[in-house]
């Protein structure tokens, strides 16, 4: 059955990739964590010319007021630089999510779209991610960055976070490699029920709690993290460190992905401002991770 509360409305611009930045955080500002950079090919082989910066929302949610403030900051764009009209599509969830996925492989992790394929995957970390028109696949290079570090950096048996959370991927690979625990949070209501559904096809409910919380306006826990995992983007890092720093104890480390490489020595220096000293830098394709560790005060 296709009903509209099971459709999503798809706004989309089409930028060069020079000022690809100004555009995710606009769209970020008042789409939240539901906005993705479409490329032609694999980003890691290299820069391409124009992007799509694409973001979603439920067909039911009051979209006129969203669309008026997508299209005043388009309009304040087009005066500084070259980009398209906004295009808006309805797009079905069933239809989208009953396409073909394979699972991913990022080393001895295994991402899996389907429970059914847990059999032929057994001798690898595996995770169950359904396949969502919000979050994409995983096959992001933000999000093997963040994986591989996590596999380095993560001390089993030891409490962590995942900020901005969206389906949950890297708190349950991190659970699943050895964490204790993993707190997650997201300012999404469909990114915490993506997380729980996730969490419980990975057989990993037990071990990990879910939670909406606006990292922006604060964070609210009732632990010391060992690690923090934040995939987030640039505009989230410049305005939401502050709230990050307070949950970051000194020696800990977090791990920053979802950084444009152009923004990278800003946001390093943001990171430096809050007492953080840089150990490890990743870049892939256009994107780039930091491990930070806090300084002691």
């Amino acid at each position: 059955m296709n009903s509209s509360k099971n459709n999503w409305i798809k706004y989309s611009v089409v930028v060069s990739e020079e000022f690809v930045e100004p555009v995710v955080q606009m769209f970020s500002r008042f789409l939240y964590g539901n906005v993705i950079i479409e490329k032609e090919g694999d980003p890691e082989d290299g820069i391409i010319n124009e992007s799509i910066v694409s973001g979603y929302i439920p067909k039911n949610k009051n979209s006129e007021e969203l669309e008026k403030n997508l299209n005043s900051g388009l309009s304040l764009f087009s005066g500084v630089f070259d980009l398209s009209d906004l295009k808006i599509t309805e797009i079905s969830s069933e239809i989208w999510e009953k396409q073909k996925f394979d699972p991913i492989i990022i080393e001895d992790v295994a991402i899996l779209p389907f429970k059914d394929q847990i059999n032929n995957f057994k001798d690898y970390i595996w995770v169950i991610i359904e396949p969502s028109m919000a979050f994409g696949t995983g096959h992001h290079p933000t999000t093997k960055m963040c994986i591989s570090l996590i596999k380095k950096y993560l001390v089993k048996d030891k409490e962590i976070i995942d900020l901005g959370c969206g389906s949950g991927i890297l708190g349950l690979v991190a659970l699943k490699i050895g964490a204790k625990s993993c707190f997650s949070i997201d300012v999404e209501e469909e990114s915490v029920r993506a997380s729980i559904k996730n969490a419980n096809d990975s057989d990993l409910s037990n071990k990990i709690r879910i939670e909406k919380q606006d990292l922006l306006k604060s964070i609210d826990i009732d632990f010391n993290p060992d690690l923090v995992i934040a995939n987030l983007n640039s505009f989230l890092f410049r305005d939401g460190l502050i709230n990050i720093s307070d949950i970051v104890l000194p020696e800990k480390k977090i791990i920053a992905s979802g950084i444009l490489i152009e923004n990278l020595d800003e946001i390093e220096s943001i990171f430096d401002s809050y007492n953080f000293k840089i150990i490890e830098r990743c870049k892939s394709g256009d994107w780039a991770a930091i491990v930070a560790q806090k300084k002691d005060a």
